[in-house]
């Protein structure tokens, strides 16, 4: 395997950071370009150090001959608590600390089928280069919530419960994705030094965690004074170690790659007649021998403020008599306080549509919400209808008014335009439901629905709809008999007959229908007494009654 140079680890740090901005960086693609070298898309031009050819590497993580194929190595790995993290490029994070515990935790996307994976978990101590090599240790999961780092979730999540001095910048933390579980269960330490391979394209298998604490502010100072920082007061120091102290830009060093060693081996760090390049941040390093890893690393760090006083200007002493305040500041020249022109009315070249916002030493006049220029010589409406800023709801209509707009629902939709919902409306008539009947009389009926009950109307009008069936000629009618009519008078007292009738007209048969059917009259005797000579002839007809007879006729039998 070709190694590539070894660097500082603060320095690699820093450099690592400021080249995750794009995606891949490949400086010698050229180089292979113009020896008719082509890379695959997933790999960067190589210069071999030992006998300068160039050849072609799959990026970190990705496995292959760097021309033919790069092979995915199927997982991504990101943070899950990025909104704690100061965004300035992937698969780096940057924690300000502001308590005793944190916690990193870490997801793993898996591209294609599902594949076995882990997650290793490594602290990172940079060493007192170049006498000293720096070490990494892997942390083993561990259950027992007494130790101050516990592993947690399947490896997804790494959390400090106390934060000591050798936690912070330039020494970190890193989640990397491996296909296998580690050998032991025990932490291991080994010599690891930053690789310029690693640093131009990080792996997408690894995450970093850096800490940094806030800044301690040593005072504002002029042009031209000494400031001296005694690091014994703020540190607690062995014999055995050793100060680095070094320049930075800014207090998040990641931001920045350039890092100025300004003393080594001293406590005590003074800078003489101040310019205006040494205003800013400085950082005691300290690196002695640890328990933990052999050889001696950062066992501690400290970030000063050197901040600059731009109150006022002294010429020679530091007296009222050589000292004056600037512009934007009121005082004796020793003690300059910072005027607040808009409270006082001062800055009278802001328009009337701006705003006054004091700042120290001076102001700025800011233009009201809506509207957009300097505040001094143009305040113009912004159209957030055309431009497309403005909050109205899809089913709206944007309309554009001087410093804002207005929103207003689309026809058919109700509400204030930020929410539109449809209105409610009926829905279209279903089909007539089918006429079963061939004659006679039948109801049709349709049916609608009202839509959209969401937006709390209510439809007007009948949701049922009834018709008589169409072309439908009327049915034949039979004849249906009426109630019997009262019994006759009998006009015997004896004997006799009476009778009762009933008439088919409830209906009449109509329109080819049956007629009724039996007799339409009956016959029934009268009394319960026989008259003398009468007898009783049985009838065998169904229905009718015992006929009577009276006195026969003589026959001739009876004369002889």
């Amino acid at each position: 395997m070709r190694r590539g140079v070894k660097y500082p680890a603060a320095l690699l740090l820093c450099f690592i950071v400021t080249q995750i901005q794009t995606k891949i960086r490949d400086p010698y693609k050229l180089e292979c370009l113009t020896r008719k070298i082509h890379c695959h898309p997933k790999a960067i031009c190589q210069r071999d150090e030992l006998t300068s050819d160039f050849y072609c590497r799959c990026l970190p993580g990705y496995k292959g001959d760097g021309i033919n194929y790069c092979r995915d190595p199927g997982f991504h790995i990101v943070t899950s608590n990025l909104s704690a993290c100061a965004g300035f490029g992937e698969q780096v994070c940057l924690l300000k600390v502001t308590e005793q515990k944190v916690t990193f935790r870490v997801t793993v996307s898996a591209l294609g089928h599902r594949r076995s994976y882990v997650v290793w978990w490594y602290k990172f101590y940079m060493g007192q280069s170049p006498q000293f090599n720096s070490y990494r240790r892997r942390l083993a999961p561990v259950e027992r919530m007494a130790r101050r780092m516990t592993v947690a979730h399947h490896g997804r999540a790494l959390t400090l419960l106390s934060i000591k001095e050798d936690d912070y910048y330039p020494n970190l933390f890193w989640a990397e994705v491996k296909r296998h579980a580690p050998p032991t269960k025990t932490a291991t330490v080994e010599a690891y030094d930053w690789m310029a391979f690693e640093m131009l394209n990080p792996s997408m298998l690894r995450y970093l965690f850096v800490l940094d604490g806030t800044p301690t502010e040593l005072g504002k100072f002029l042009e031209g004074d000494t400031v001296s920082v005694d690091l014994p007061k703020y540190l607690r120091l062995l014999p055995s170690s050793f100060v680095r102290w070094t320049k930075e830009a800014q207090s998040m060093t990641l931001l920045e790659s350039q890092t100025k060693v300004l003393a080594s081996g001293v406590e005590r760090m003074e800078l003489r007649r101040l310019r205006d390049s040494d205003f800013g941040y400085i950082r005691a390093l300290v690196f002695d021998f640890s328990t933990e890893v052999p050889g001696r690393v950062l066992v501690a760090q400290r970030l000063f403020l050197i901040e600059k006083d731009v109150s006022k200007t002294c010429y020679g002493g530091r007296d009222e008599k050589n000292c004056h305040c600037q512009s934007g500041f009121e005082g004796n020249g020793m003690h300059c306080l910072d005027i607040n022109e808009c409270e006082k009315g001062m800055p009278r070249n802001c328009l009337p549509e701006a705003e006054c916002t004091n700042t120290y030493g001076s102001y700025f006049c800011r233009c009201q919400k809506g509207l957009e220029g300097d505040g001094l010589f143009s305040c113009i409406d912004i159209d957030e209808c055309a431009r497309g800023i403005h909050g109205c709801n899809q089913d709206a209509t944007c309309l554009n008014t001087l410093g804002s707009y207005f929103c207003m629902c689309q026809s058919g939709f109700i509400g204030d335009g930020i929410h539109c919902k449809v209105k409610s409306t009926w829905s279209p008539w279903s089909p007539w439901s089918v006429c079963s009947a061939t004659c006679g009389l039948q109801n049709q009926m349709r049916i609608r629905r009202c839509t959209h009950p969401e937006s709390g109307m209510r439809c007007k009008g009948p949701s049922a709809d009834l018709r008589l069936c169409p072309h439908l000629q009327p049915c034949p009618v039979s004849g249906q008999w009426s109630e019997w009519s009262p019994w006759s008078i009998c006009s015997e007292t004896c004997s006799g007959m009476r009778r009762r009738v009933r008439r088919c007209d409830s209906p009449s048969p109509s329109r080819g229908g049956l007629p009724c059917p039996g007799e339409k009259d009956q016959l029934a005797m009268c009394g319960n007494h026989l008259c003398p000579g009468t007898e009783v002839i049985p009838q065998s007809t169904e229905g009718g009654q015992p006929g009577l007879r009276g006195p026969r006729a003589p026959s001739p039998a009876d004369s002889e």
